[in-house]
């Protein structure tokens, strides 16, 4: 079998990262020879497996690399001929292996895999050790002594392979205790997830933790000790979905589920007589927040388009980039598929906005990661996809309708929700799991501004706050201009549950986060800025909008911060269109803006 260069390298990545090298910037490891260079020192190449060691002359060149390379790979997993050839047992007529010969056959095997290890892998490999200056002491050996109770952590490079598949062995023999099983959305569960996961038991002193990967791509166990447990501890995480998530919840095959929209109504309702109200905020948690990227390559010279044309383009509508004044190229359409949370998100933020479907020729993906590098490779090709995986793709600036201004998706447009395919994040927390179980104590790390930073880290968007002084356009109303201009503003927004004055899910736990950072950063005034939607009158929509500011205030008095003014502009400066009820909901906020007592430049970041 083949694969891209680009699909080798991501398997690379996180074959190293389980190593327990730092993480990987992907883009810069293809791009940089230099960080190629150190990241492969501080690794152990000899236990890589062989399609890794090949391409090693190549990544230590000094070349640039050709990602969309065809290469040779071996897949993971039993073949198809492995798993047809027929097993004897008595109803067969022959004897099965009995359990000592099954276990001679294991050690053989082991014995084997060692010489093989011993008298091929070091001397493929040495030399280029040796000229390279790569470690070949620790890395999957140092892992797998500190996983398995009782194994040396000085293993031998010329022995790694062997010995991994001995703590496999050792593994299937030592008890195991699942704490708790994560199930869900892809753009949660291929990366978030797992970093969370380790920084969180990390700090709970977990030893040997390591992610292994099962039958499926999305489907990994995190697997560590605690210290005084003779049990391997176990996370359970597939990753196939947001609705799966709420599936294993219904299954009772999942402790959490994680989601990249909100729980619908019908699932609320379905799991409510199990669960309680999932909607609660003691159930539903926002873990961080992306932007829904809408991705070309990377020599397209479009650079903006407005939600309508999305529909054209994903609906089919428009199969040539001449027709929106782009190249004389066709369009291929790349979408996530039916389980997607991401795929739930562009559907309802722009197909069902627009009354289309999408083409039948979208060609559909599980993995976030296979669909961006499927686009960065096809001159035509249009996708979405979440933030992080834009990779070496092109993400364009996107308006809510035609004649608005274009916003193109970076940290603070997402944090305040100003770009117009900004999402939430959601874990969801079964009223029935105890405050003191292991899933409640890592949703409540997963929240936490440490938490959060982890997120920030893995490349999606923190909750933390960010204060800047943001470039203002000349297209805002005067008034908006006239109160903003030289101040300061806050990475949030504060917004309401849907025709009420109650602050949502996620307003409730930002108030947290305001106290928190007006604790760390004394001296300064506050002004809040309300606005509504544009049903009704002029006048009935300033006093809405200075109701809701009011509202935030009377929220922050009561917690001991002051607010020097509150201002409502009515349905002055949309970030979202009017025309429809999530774009009314968005456009129903509280902006949270800064003067300084003392004037000076503001760049401070929580």
């Amino acid at each position: 079998m083949s694969t891209t260069l680009f699909d080798l390298l991501w398997q690379l990545k996180n074959e190293l990262e389980r190593q327990g090298v730092d993480k990987i910037d992907l883009p810069t490891f293809i791009d940089d020879v230099e960080y190629r260079r150190e990241v492969l020192k501080a690794s152990n190449v000899k236990s890589l497996r062989q399609e890794f060691r090949r391409i090693l002359p190549e990544l230590l060149e000094g070349k640039a690399l050709d990602i969309t390379r065809q290469v040779a790979h071996v897949p993971r997993g039993r073949s198809n001929a492995q798993e047809a050839r027929p097993v004897h047992t008595l109803e067969s007529g022959r004897k099965g292996p009995g359990l000592f010969s099954g276990l001679f056959l294991v050690v053989m095997l082991l014995v084997v895999a060692l010489g093989v290890v011993e008298l091929t892998g070091d001397r493929v490999v040495s030399n280029l050790i040796a000229s390279a200056g790569l470690r070949a002491d620790q890395g999957t050996e140092a892992a797998v002594a500190t996983s398995v109770q009782g194994a040396p952590v000085g293993i031998s490079a010329g022995t790694a392979a062997a010995t991994e598949a001995t703590a496999m062995v050792v593994a299937q023999t030592r008890e195991v205790n699942t704490l708790f099983r994560l199930h869900g959305s892809n753009t949660i569960g291929e990366s978030l997830a797992p970093e969370l996961l380790k920084a969180y038991w990390a700090r709970q002193g977990a030893q040997g933790i390591r992610v292994v990967q099962k039958d499926s791509d999305v489907e990994h166990d995190v697997l560590f000790s605690l210290p005084g447990e003779a049990a391997l501890q176990r996370i359970e995480l597939k990753a196939h979905g947001s609705s799966t998530g709420f599936k294993g919840l219904q299954s009772r095959e999942a402790e959490l589920a994680m989601a990249s929209r909100r729980i619908k109504d019908k699932e609320k309702t379905r799991l409510a007589p199990i669960y309680g109200d999932l909607s609660s905020v003691r159930t539903e948690h926002i873990v961080g927040m992306d932007g829904l990227a809408i991705i070309v390559h990377p020599r397209n010279p479009v650079s903006s388009l407005n939600t309508a044309q999305l529909a054209q383009l994903f609906s089919g509508q428009v199969t040539n980039w001449k027709q929106l004044g782009g190249p004389d190229q066709a369009v291929s359409i790349y979408s996530r598929d039916e389980n997607s949370g991401t795929w739930d998100s562009f559907r309802s933020m722009v197909l069902k906005k627009h009354g289309v479907e999408l083409s039948k020729s979208a060609r559909r993906y599980e993995s976030s990661m296979e669909l961006s590098d499927r686009v960065s490779q096809e001159p035509g090709a249009i996708g979405f996809i979440g933030l992080p995986y834009v990779l070496r793709a092109k993400a364009l600036a996107i308006a809510d309708e035609a004649g608005a201004l274009p916003v193109f998706p970076t940290t603070f447009t997402i944090s305040t929700e100003d770009y117009p395919l900004t999402r939430r994040l959601y874990m969801y927390e079964p009223m029935t799991l105890a405050l003191n179980s292991p899933a409640h104590r890592f949703i409540s790390f997963v929240t936490s501004e440490e938490g959060q930073e982890i997120v920030r880290k893995t490349g999606f968007i923190s909750q933390n706050i960010q204060r800047i002084q943001p470039v203002l356009s000349d297209a805002l109303p005067q008034e908006y201009l006239d109160l903003t201009r030289g101040n300061s503003r806050l990475s949030l927004n504060f917004r309401f549950n849907s025709g009420t004055f109650e602050l949502d899910n996620k307003a409730q736990r930002d108030l947290e986060r305001v106290i928190r950072f007006f604790e760390q950063h004394p001296g300064q005034q506050v002004f809040l800025i309300g606005f509504s939607d544009s049903t009704g009158g002029a006048g009935h929509n300033r006093n809405l909008s200075l109701k809701r500011a009011q509202v935030v205030r009377d929220q922050l008095l009561s917690r001991g911060i002051n607010v020097a003014e509150v201002h409502g502009l009515g349905a002055l400066a949309p970030v979202a269109s009017n025309a429809t009820s999530t774009g009314r909901e968005r456009n129903r906020r509280v902006e949270v803006w800064i003067r300084d007592i003392a004037p000076g430049a503001v760049a401070e970041v929580l």
